[in-house]
């Protein structure tokens, strides 16, 4: 009996012993599997970074540039070089024409200032005549100007930023009708050896009427100059 229970003994003592070793390995593999399932996972692409505010600034400044007009030598005629459509006359008491001033000229950007001689025409509908479409007023100079060498520098209203940047008061004064959120303006610019013309043209809606302004780049005619002792006598 002794020796029965010893023998037992013995024989559930190794059976303890294999069963935690066993556990033991077990555990050490998963472990290990463990290990190397985190070690086989990619990392993370680092995000890509964001344009810098200043790039996209720079990007909003940027003007026209007149050096990439080319040159043209076409006869442009009498300032301020373009007729009001047949049927159409200007509106000479809402109309004006300057020696010098400033206008401005939407780029698609900004409104460039450019000083020189400015005309800044009203062209109405003469009574009984059949108005022209807006397509037909912008076909008309487009094609007008094309015989004529000039580039298209933008087409469409300007942005209201834009005209926040210069205000409505001297927007109005310096453009008129040309210079507006709601309604579209054709803007060219014709560059020649010695000469540099700025055209911008806005139909004004249902009654068939449109606007001129024609800007030609020039410096300011120096009029004013000191009076003489003998022009004070004779005053």
């Amino acid at each position: 009996m002794l020796q029965t229970s010893r023998h037992l003994f013995v024989t559930l003592a190794l059976a303890s012993g294999l069963s935690a070793c066993g556990s033991k390995d077990k555990t050490t593999e998963q472990t290990t599997e463990t290990t190397a399932a985190v070690s086989e996972t990619p990392a993370a692409a680092p995000a890509a970074s964001a344009p810098t505010t200043a790039v996209a600034d720079t990007a909003k400044a940027a003007t026209f540039d007149i050096n990439t007009v080319p040159v043209t030598s076409a006869e442009l005629g009498s300032f301020p070089y373009l007729s009001p459509l047949k049927g159409y006359s200007v509106n000479t008491t809402n109309s004006e024409e300057f020696d010098f001033e400033r206008s401005y000229v939407y780029d698609g950007k900004n409104l460039v200032p450019v000083e020189g001689k400015v005309s800044q025409r009203l062209i109405d509908l003469n009574s009984g005549e059949k108005k022209a479409s807006e397509l037909m007023i912008q076909r008309n100079y487009e094609d007008l100007l094309k015989t004529l060498g000039a580039t298209k520098v933008n087409s469409g209203k300007v942005d209201q930023a834009a005209l926040d940047k210069i205000g409505q008061d001297e927007a109005y004064k310096q453009g008129k009708w040309v210079l507006s959120t709601d309604r579209a303006t054709d803007t060219y610019v014709i560059r020649q050896k010695n000469k540099e013309v700025w055209v911008q043209v806005t139909p004004l809606g249902s009654d068939g009427n449109y606007a001129i302004n024609v800007t030609e780049r020039a410096a300011m005619p120096q009029q004013a100059t000191i009076m003489k002792a003998d022009e004070l006598k004779k005053n």
